[in-house]
């Protein structure tokens, strides 16, 4: 069953999603509420007057005190004032269920906005209400409403002839729907991306992903991380200077820089970068700057003791940028200093992903003859083949480590453990993970290495 939060604050790259307050009238008013082409495919009159809107909104304020009602007003961070509304209608106990019903003002249409809302509400009652099946539905004379719903994963159920009423009169429905194990599924993320190159296809993954929380939200996901850090603690001096490229929402980077050490970090998603800049005290010395893993002209020759490519080779498809980037990573190392390299490792995540769908080695995206994985939204490397592209970069590579093993097949039992066990846990893991015959078995491969 759903556990209801209500109406609780969202945000976006773009967005604050928020309760309404009696002062959003004027804007609920101007921006959507007085457009008859905005109320024309809904079910509530076009609003006359302010008047109209204020009533609206006190509605909405009085029932908020209630833990399962979902409305939210869409408020856009560069105008600073609500553009639409979403709302979460009907939520059903026994099914574990809840429908969603959205709209924009006109000038924001067709630019993502939507799709960003909607898919922050979907993560929201999945991720902290645990709603099971979320659904949604339009009218097939406005179908740019049944793109949004495609765009965040919904899959369209079917339509019903003259089965709903709306300011057209009588109208056919069609029927979208989405449910928790199709959310959690990696594929998802694919849905909808407009890319021309790397560089974008990062931003737009980066904003549907939460970086944020994937090292630290449970037991089993801090495996990578705490691996990671053991191995980069056995090559740090006192006064080192670390490079943390690809730095995500600042983890590993604010780690070692509250031990002492100095941190400069680049990362290129929009989002991370304003995540980890929410992280930062006065106290935090990291030089943190936008950039691309391919390009660290900012930084010296053999100005660094340690450098981290924990993210750039998750996104780099051709093997030239992947030689760059590594070319890089060299040049800004010291010559006694060590390279850090992370890869999603192939042959593991189709194991995790039959974990998660159960069609997945019938209907999965891989080759059904070589078994390696389709390269999107991330890129998936073999152990042969990090091992290859390292030494093509002229890396010589000092340990290749199970980051984070079976964590993520085991993640349930393991988030489950008091804290004694998840210790020896631990232990194990670091027993294990640099075993060549364990070295497969693992989502995530470290690598490490020096000129």
């Amino acid at each position: 069953m759903a556990i209801h939060r209500g109406t609780q604050t969202i945000e976006t790259q773009r967005l604050l999603l928020r309760r309404a307050v009696p002062e959003d009238a004027q804007s609920m008013f101007d921006n959507w509420a007085s457009d008859p082409d905005v109320v024309k495919y809904l079910t509530w009159p076009v609003h006359s007057s302010v008047k109209a809107s204020q009533q609206v909104l006190q509605d909405w304020i009085n029932h908020y005190v209630q833990s399962d009602y979902y409305q939210w007003l869409i408020v856009l961070k560069e105008v600073g004032q609500p553009i639409g509304s979403i709302s979460g209608m009907d939520p059903n106990e026994q099914l574990s269920s809840i429908e969603i019903g959205y709209c924009i003002g006109r000038r924001w249409w067709h630019q993502g906005i939507m799709t960003e809302a909607l898919q922050a509400v979907i993560h929201y009652l999945f991720d902290t209400c645990d709603f099971n099946r979320i659904t949604a539905r339009h009218d097939p004379n406005n179908p740019h409403s049944g793109a949004v719903m495609k765009k965040c994963g919904m899959k369209y159920e079917g339509t019903t002839r003259q089965s709903g009423r709306n300011n057209q009169g009588v109208c056919d429905t069609a029927h979208y729907a989405i449910l928790k194990n199709d959310w959690d599924r990696p594929a998802l993320f694919s849905n909808g991306l407009s890319f021309k190159n790397d560089t974008e296809l990062v931003q737009t993954l980066y904003s549907r992903l939460d970086e944020n929380s994937r090292l630290n939200r449970s037991k089993a996901a801090r495996v990578e991380f705490l691996t990671t850090v053991r191995y980069i603690e056995q090559y740090l001096a006192p006064e080192a200077k670390i490079l943390d490229v690809g730095a995500g929402a600042g983890e590993y980077s604010l780690y070692f820089a509250r031990k002492g050490y100095a941190v400069s970090a680049l990362e290129l998603s929009d989002r991370n970068i304003e995540a980890f800049q929410k992280k930062l005290t006065p106290q935090d010395s990291i030089n943190l700057v936008q950039g691309n893993a391919m390009d660290l002209s900012r930084y010296p020759d053999d100005s660094f003791d340690i450098v981290l490519l924990l993210g750039p080779l998750y996104h780099l498809h051709s093997e030239a940028d992947k030689l760059r980037s590594i070319a890089e990573a060299k040049r800004v190392c010291k010559p006694d200093g060590k390279l850090f390299f992370a890869f999603i490792s192939n042959d593991m995540v189709i194991l995790t992903m039959f974990h998660e769908i159960p069609d997945y080695f019938v209907n999965g995206d891989y080759n059904k003859e070589t078994f390696r994985c389709d390269d999107f939204p991330f890129v998936f490397h073999t152990i042969d083949a990090c091992r290859d592209l390292l030494r093509a970069g002229g890396i010589k590579i000092l340990h290749e480590v199970a980051s984070d093993g079976i964590s993520e097949l085991l993640h349930d039992k393991i988030n489950a453990m008091d804290d004694e066990s998840y210790a020896q846990y631990l232990r194990y893991h670091f027993y294990i993970c640099e075993k060549p015959e364990h070295l497969g078995a693992s989502d995530h491969l470290l690598f490490i290495g020096e000129k």
